[in-house]
């Protein structure tokens, strides 16, 4: 059995609209709540996720043709794997130089920025490993 041709373009696409939408709520803090700030968190972030998927996938890019599905899966978790521990030790320690500069408590610094390296992997990994999946694939 083969893997479905689009799973890697699929597992891309819902990567890139949520680090799309947390990159709006960051980018817009403490807005209030309201059914135009959905509406326009929404927008924003279905318009970022179009740019990057129409980049990403243009001239046939990420599709897996004939690739069996053991090899595809054992290649996307080891990719997804690598990619998480890599994505969230990076964003650690971009976090942890930003909050340490602001609120200057190295504890409470290294805290919240192992937090927020952690979870913001969680969504930033999956995409990252679609890109590196295919093109090991591919060869």
């Amino acid at each position: 059995m083969n893997a479905p041709t689009h799973s890697l373009r699929v597992i891309f696409a819902l990567s890139t609209l949520t680090c799309s939408a947390v990159l709006v709520l960051l980018v817009h803090g403490r807005a209030q709540w309201t059914p135009e700030f959905w509406g326009q968190l929404v927008a924003t972030s279905l318009t970022i996720c179009a740019a990057a998927c129409f980049v990403a996938f243009r001239n046939g890019k990420m599709r897996v043709v004939d690739v069996p599905l053991a090899r595809f899966v054992g290649v996307f978790l080891r990719q997804l794997l690598l990619t998480y521990v890599a994505s969230a030790i990076a964003l650690s320690a971009i976090g942890l130089a930003f909050i340490y500069f602001v609120t200057r408590t190295a504890p409470n610094a290294l805290a919240l920025a192992v937090l927020a390296g952690l979870w913001l992997s969680v969504w930033l990994a999956p995409g990252i490993a679609s890109v590196t999946s295919w093109r090991k694939l591919r060869s």
